[in-house]
């Protein structure tokens, strides 16, 4: 995969990002691209001991009792820093293959939010607290998980990948505000068996103009969150306002635009 390629094909809205920045931010922000791509290319390529080295020590057990993905490409689409820079959720479009019980192998195309911070002046993967051990079902400890088939459907075996990542639905993707309807609702639904987390991009809070409220971020199965945006009328606006559905790590992007 050609790496240099991959970054020249960022967003617009990126650029622009990138240009209003601060050269000490865009600069880590440019560091963190580079590394993230490295990881991932690593690990596309079977080299998990070598990858290992882009791991922050306080996950490395769960870098090497996690299962790794069978990779077949991959793409960055979204860079969200955070914590003074600190800190970074990258999200990275996988191409993967999973096996699956009665069809065989199946290609799967997810993005996916990834977890970086600095660490000794690199940045380093890691896993928050709040996504470990983290099911569709509720969270999981490692010492519950040998006897958890029996909670998950009933039969001793959990539903398939794909059909988890569909029961979670979002009513719309695109809104459009003006002077005459400055306010507009964005519904997700949670059709899953367990709790679902959503988490509203830091980048929301940074798009000037708009503002970004979530009703409830935590949804029992069969709850919904609304999400109210209102545009302030004080220029336009075209931007996209993220949120990631946990424990599945679904991004739901929400184009905003306004004028």
């Amino acid at each position: 995969m050609n790496m240099d390629r991959r970054l020249l094909l960022f967003p617009t809205a990126a650029v622009v990002w990138a240009q209003q920045t601060p050269p000490a931010a865009e600069e880590a922000k440019q560091a963190l691209i580079s590394r993230v791509n490295q990881y991932y290319q690593l690990m596309q390529d079977k080299k998990y001991r070598q990858a290992e080295a882009f791991v922050a020590d306080e996950s490395k057990d769960d870098y090497y009792n996690g299962k790794k993905p069978d990779i077949k490409a991959f793409e960055i689409t979204r860079v969200a820093m955070g914590d003074q820079d600190k800190t970074a959720v990258v999200t990275v479009k996988t191409k993967f293959v999973v096996l699956m019980m009665g069809v065989g192998a199946q290609i799967f195309d997810m993005p996916t939010p990834t977890y970086w911070k600095l660490e000794n002046g690199q940045w380093s993967w890691y896993l928050p607290e709040e996504v470990k051990h983290a099911t569709p079902f509720g969270k999981m400890n490692t010492n519950q998980e040998a006897g958890a088939k029996s909670e998950l459907d009933g039969k001793g075996k959990a539903p398939e990948f794909g059909a988890l990542v569909n029961q979670v639905t979002i009513d719309k993707t695109t809104v459009n505000l003006t002077a005459e309807t400055p306010d507009d609702t964005v519904v997700i639904q949670n059709g899953l068996p367990g709790p679902l987390t959503l988490r509203l991009d830091p980048h929301a809070e940074q798009i000037k103009g708009l503002s970004v409220v979530v009703d409830k971020l935590t949804l029992d199965s069969g709850e919904k969150a609304i999400i109210q945006l209102h545009w302030k009328g004080e220029g336009p606006i075209s931007d996209l306002v993220e949120i990631v559905a946990f424990p599945i790590n679904r991004p739901f992007d929400i184009s905003v635009r306004a004028k």
